[in-house]
């Protein structure tokens, strides 16, 4: 039985409020989904929309539930038992409307709420589209994208009618699987996808691809940001078991059926006989339902969106990110673990980010280790962040390391000479000759720079 937070919010008194926070199974979680909501709107509209509970009222609890880009307030009647039942289950916070909303602000932001539609990508380049977000939203096993690259590359290149996949993007990796298999109770592609619904620190972001083809070499479709957790409840009461699998074997001409369970069972045998399996197929006791399952499941997530381009929403995300997290300058852009350790090694400005707004900049790998430890967001200039692009990139340099030296000597003399101010060209030319070259060669060509400009200065004293 898969369990998930769920948010109770009661107004106890003119400026009193009582949040508690409960583990319910995920199928009871979505049948208060299904019971008539009083408020649909923003963390304002919902505090605002509460009534004193009056004593009469014993056992009725509002829950709060995010749905796509909205919270939604349902009040039901629990019974006068339920919250002693559930003593031991949750916590408690009180406080005043201030101090209560930005407890529940914080505790939605870790479960991934955003208050704005879903976004989506129309008629675009799948692959290059779910790259862009994977590399601003996967920090670590970003390679993982390489099979689910192969995989929709695949997909968009067989005929026939349009294919569908559940892709998601996490902080430690990427999944795509076909959305039919995610409806499909006891296989890996159904377990992974909810496996990192209870997770708060992989902030994983879930999406709902449509592939209708090649066009120009490219896997074209469309793309809907899901609601991760509406979706899971969802999954909850609407999922079906596998009654039979179909299997397209290696070297063997069409496929063989078998029965789940003796598949599932016998799996090892089963390809010692006919060999490796191709393409497997899974298909429900009831079929029609498993369908009208899946269409609904579309249909409710198209309600709430907004047509995006992928650069904007990648910049959003960021933005969503940074201000969650406590960072709300808007001076910096988040920048991954992997980037910051880039940026530290190349001489590049990096900075980890604290919750109170302020920042520190990283000078060296002991530093960095230590705000990984601590679980600290990085952020960089974006002027550093374009240097750090050419890095990542692995492009052979246009110059060779002496011709380096030499460029940044003469810049180096040049800047000396004209004082042409931190944010000069010449200035921007320095610092990126500084990462190009390393800490040892910056120094002798400094040290050697420095001579020759005092040497020149004491021929000039002597002339006059």
């Amino acid at each position: 039985m898969v369990c998930s937070e769920i948010y109770s919010l009661i107004r106890t008194g003119e400026g009193e409020y009582a949040l508690r926070t409960f583990y319910l199974p995920r199928t009871e979680i979505q049948g208060i989904r299904q019971t008539d909501f009083v408020v649909a709107g923003s963390l304002d509209e919902l505090f605002s929309g509460l009534s004193v509970m009056e004593p009469q009222m014993e056992g009725r609890t509002n829950f709060v539930l995010p749905d796509s880009g909205q919270l939604r307030l349902f009040p039901v009647d629990m019974g006068s038992d339920f919250v002693e039942q559930k003593r031991l289950n949750g916590t408690d916070f009180h406080g005043t409307r201030a101090e209560v909303m930005g407890q529940m602000k914080e505790s939605l932001w870790q479960w991934g709420y955003h208050p704005r539609p879903n976004a989506c990508f129309r008629d675009v380049d799948v692959t290059e589209t779910l790259q862009k977000i994977m590399e601003h939203n996967t920090h670590y096993y970003q390679t993982d994208f390489d099979y689910d690259r192969e995989t929709l590359l695949n997909a968009a290149e067989r005929d026939g009618a349009p294919q569908y996949f559940f892709w998601l993007s996490r902080h430690g990796g990427t999944h795509c699987f076909p959305e039919q298999d995610v409806y499909f109770e006891c296989i890996s592609p159904h377990n992974s996808w909810n496996y990192y619904g209870s997770s708060r620190d992989e902030h994983a972001r879930a999406f709902w691809v449509e592939l209708y083809g090649m066009r120009d070499g490219k896997a074209m479709g469309n793309i809907l940001e899901l609601d991760y957790q509406k979706h899971l409840d969802y999954l909850s009461t609407h999922s079906a078991a596998p009654a039979w699998v179909d299997v397209v074997f290696q070297n063997r001409f069409g496929y063989q059926t078998f029965c789940f369970q003796e598949y599932d069972k016998n799996w090892k045998s089963i390809v010692q006989e006919y060999g490796r399996a191709e393409r497997i197929k899974y298909r429900a006791e009831e079929p029609e339902q498993h369908v009208i399952a899946i269409l609904q499941g579309r249909e409710m997530f198209w309600k709430n969106t907004r047509e995006m381009k992928v650069e904007d929403y990648v910049a959003q995300i960021d933005h969503e990110r940074l201000h969650g997290y406590g960072y709300t300058e808007d001076d910096l852009l988040l920048t991954g673990p992997m980037d910051a350790k880039r940026a530290v090694n190349h001489g590049l400005e990096c900075f980890a980010l604290n919750r109170d707004g302020t920042r520190e900049p990283i000078f060296s790998q002991e530093a960095f280790v230590r705000a990984i430890s601590k679980n600290k967001l990085f952020g960089m200039d974006a002027g550093e962040k374009e240097i750090l692009q050419y890095f990542k990139q692995g492009a052979i340099p246009l110059f060779t390391v002496r011709e380096m030296q030499k460029i940044y000597a003469l810049a180096l003399q040049a800047g000396m000479g004209n004082e042409p101010g931190e944010d000069g060209v010449l200035g921007r030319i320095l610092h990126k000759a500084e990462c190009m070259l390393s800490r040892e060669a910056d120094r002798d060509i400094r040290e050697e720079s420095e001579e020759t400009q005092g040497a020149e200065t004491v021929q000039d004293e002597m002339i006059q």
